[in-house]
């Protein structure tokens, strides 16, 4: 259910005005009529959508990147079929798991049925349809491409589906190292080292650094484990709210795309998915201007984005992307090559497709030496952490045994 604001004409031709609750612009007209009222405007107020439909808890659920991606190729099949927006989108409501992206998905031809454009209807939806999907859309019909707009969005999904799936196998490697050095030194200091340290002061020895730290470690590792707990969580807890103000959203941002061995991968996924949003935008036929700032958005790295919108002003004054992007060093020169070859050719929009494969095929390389790094760290750390544990155990006991043979 919808809430619409209404003027209507009474019988003894007084106007009123007021709200009403109904599915549809059809439905609340009908009611009002019913009423003895007749309608003189009736506006759809924002924000009211579904509120009957749509429950608290669905919208907390969250659409998965694999239903948005069925349903787009699908639109696009059924449309390039010749069957009629209304009757895809009617079809295709049954076809998906999400309950909440049914009801989405009803309420959008509901809206579609009453006159809106469909990038009108997915607008309302912003949590589910990113405002490149919207835009796109908005294009595909504006220019009467939309099946290809849809094509395009599906190939833009996949990659970026995709894509998200490299950063997390990219974050997977330092959580494994930190996990395991997690677990080994939580077993050291939990089963093994307490049962040394009861030898030591009963020998009353005069004990190694190694042996001291050891042992100031694991008093402080049973006694006071709550500390560290909350310290760590504090710690999580400050960063998380850090990185939600501009200048902390910055830094980071600066940060991931610098860092050593990761920082380069996130650099080229963030950088090819902005190739590749701008060109799927540029096909559609959206202003590059508005392409460029959509797709910066898109990228999701604000460090980045400040670069791109440099790149826009650059091209708002009359000047090529290439110009502007040879001024910042983190952007990878054969590339800058590529654009203004593209720029100087007229396929700007072919020569970012190439760009993209280009960082993504890099990006797949790099990770896929991440192991052959990883690992050697991994041993080292662990290595390292049982060598100190070994030396601070066995040099008292060293000890021990030449008091005994003396």
């Amino acid at each position: 259910m919808a809430t619409f604001a209404y003027k209507a004409r009474a019988k003894n031709g007084k106007i009123t005005e007021g709200e009403i609750s109904a599915g549809s612009k059809a439905e609340a007209t009908t009611l009002l009529m019913q009423g003895g009222l007749i309608p003189s405007s009736i506006q759809e107020k924002k924000g009211s959508v579904q509120v009957g439909q749509i429950g608290f808890l669905d919208r907390l659920e969250k659409v998965p990147m694999g239903d948005l991606i069925v349903f787009t190729s699908q639109f696009a099949t059924l449309f390039r079929a010749g069957i009629p927006m209304v009757e895809c989108l009617g079809g295709l409501v049954e076809q998906v798991d999400s309950k909440k992206f049914r009801k989405v998905l009803a309420d959008i031809k509901s809206r579609v049925e009453e006159g809106a454009q469909l990038n009108e209807a997915m607008r309302a939806h912003k949590d589910i349809f990113s405002e490149t999907y919207v835009n796109m859309i908005m294009a595909g019909e504006v220019s009467g491409t939309l099946d290809e707009s849809l094509k395009r969005l599906t190939t833009m999904l996949e990659s970026q589906f995709d894509t998200e799936n490299k950063i997390k196998e990219v974050l997977r490697y330092p959580k494994i190292v930190t996990g395991a050095i997690t677990i080994a030194v939580g077993v050291l200091m939990t089963l093994v080292v307490p049962k040394f340290i009861v030898i030591f002061e009963k020998a009353r020895l005069d004990l190694p650094l190694p042996t001291k730290i050891l042992i100031f470690l694991s008093h402080a590792f049973q006694n006071y484990w709550y500390i560290g707990i909350a310290a760590i969580g504090g710690a999580i807890f400050a960063f998380s709210q850090y990185i939600k103000t501009d200048i902390g959203r910055y830094q980071w941002d600066k940060f991931s795309v610098n860092a050593p061995i990761f920082g380069n991968i996130m650099l080229k996924l963030t950088l090819g998915q902005f190739c590749q949003v701008l060109s799927s935008l540029l096909k559609s036929g959206v202003p590059i201007l508005q392409a460029i700032e959509v797709a910066g958005r898109t990228a999701g790295n604000d460090y980045l984005n400040k670069i791109f919108i440099e790149v826009r002003e650059s091209v708002r004054d009359g000047s090529g992307m290439a110009d502007t992007m040879r001024k910042h060093k983190i952007l990878p020169t054969m590339v800058v090559q590529m654009i203004a070859a593209g720029e100087s050719s007229g396929s700007l929009d072919d020569m970012l497709l190439k760009v993209t494969d280009y960082f993504m095929a890099e990006a797949d390389r790099k990770i896929k030496g991440l192991s052959s790094l990883i690992e050697p760290i991994m041993i080292f750390s662990l290595g390292g952490i049982v060598l100190f544990i070994a030396l601070a155990i066995f040099l008292p006991m060293w000890d021990m045994t030449k008091m005994a043979h003396h």
